[in-house]
């Protein structure tokens, strides 16, 4: 995504979305109509590439790696998907989730440092699928990226009933792209790593549908993962935003994201039957040891260690990332939910 062409691909539902903004036509009209466009080809391309899976076999339980935002989901995302081969979803896919069935894997590309953290990312490189989601039209707090004055309103996408109660709108969207991952590289019927802080809040929905899923969940220092925060959301508004717009609302969002992540931890622990198929994983121990720390995860899980070489690989890239420590208070309307996140996190020991 970039500024000037912040989406490569934008469903109707999200289209529909940002006309519903009063800023909407204040857009330019160049934009406006590059958006009309994108989204009439992403209808189509969507409904050419469903059919490109309507007969995938049924999908594997996939391993989801959660966690609030920036508790270091994506590296372990790196380097679990290194070590294990296990397939995940790759920045093309996520970016060009209506199409990408209907195209070529991409040579490797440059590599291109994030805004927030320098970590590096290319167009083969394990991606969130959050991004995948957001243009497939599914609700996610991400839209603020494009509509920053709107964040607010997209709050209610940070509880778990809200995604149980409209899980046959975007499950089944979900499915069908998770099936074109696996068609695309040859792996059908193998299992699939997904990373989303998002999903922390679709968890309890994801584990009703895959029952025999797994887990990584990060731990970090609430406050640390506030102001983590508050520096990326300001640069992800700042990098794509459409509206020149800012928010307020910033600091209650996410501190309702904190005590929503709280709240699924708590249900983890206190499900016995969930005993065995989720790990905690603290992010301090990740940045001490990367390599003994998922190695750790990986035994847990009872996974296995397929490619150390890339491993290898993974973790060089990984520490070329921004590690940035914090010492000032808590925002008053984050402070409930950085509290909840720390005592949740606390009873894990």
């Amino acid at each position: 995504m970039s500024a000037r062409s912040p989406l490569h691909t934008v469903d109707a539902a999200l289209l529909a979305w940002l006309r519903g903004s009063p800023l909407w036509r204040d857009l330019p009209l160049t934009t406006r109509a590059q958006l009309r466009w994108k989204s009439h080809w992403a209808t189509l391309n969507r409904r050419l590439s469903d059919a490109r899976v309507a007969s995938a076999p049924a999908l594997a339980p996939p391993l989801f790696i959660v966690g609030p935002w920036r508790s270091g989901t994506t590296v372990m995302h790196e380097l679990l998907t290194a070590l294990t081969g296990l397939p995940t979803p790759q920045t093309w896919q996520c970016m060009n989730a209506s199409s990408f069935m209907l195209l070529p894997p991409p040579a490797q590309t440059q590599a291109v440092a994030r805004p927030m953290d320098g970590l590096e990312i290319s167009a083969l490189s394990p991606q969130e699928d959050e991004f995948a989601l957001l243009t497939l039209g599914v609700d996610s707090v991400y839209r603020a990226f494009l509509m920053p004055e709107r964040l607010a309103e997209l709050q209610h996408t940070l509880t778990p009933a809200y995604w149980d109660a409209q899980a046959a709108d975007w499950l089944p969207r979900f499915e069908r792209f998770m099936a074109g991952v696996l068609h695309t590289t040859g792996r059908a019927g193998e299992r699939l790593i997904l990373k989303s802080p998002n999903h922390s809040f679709r968890l309890p929905a994801l584990l009703k549908r895959f029952p025999g899923a797994q887990v990584v969940w990060m731990v970090r220092d609430g406050a640390d993962v506030l102001h983590s925060n508050r520096k990326m959301w300001q640069a992800m508004f700042a990098e794509h935003s459409l509206t020149a717009s800012t928010t307020e609302a910033l600091d209650g969002v996410l501190g309702a994201a904190l005590e929503g992540c709280a709240g699924v931890l708590q249900g983890l622990s206190d499900t016995p039957s969930l005993a065995g198929r989720w790990v905690p994983c603290r992010h301090a121990d990740l940045v001490a040891d990367p390599r003994s720390t998922v190695a750790a995860v990986v035994q847990q899980l009872g996974l296995q260690r397929k490619d150390e070489a890339a491993l290898d690989l993974a973790l060089a890239r990984a520490g070329r990332g921004r590690i940035e420590h914090y010492d000032r208070p808590v925002p008053a309307a984050a402070q409930a939910g950085v509290t909840a996140l720390d005592r949740a996190q606390a009873r894990i020991g």
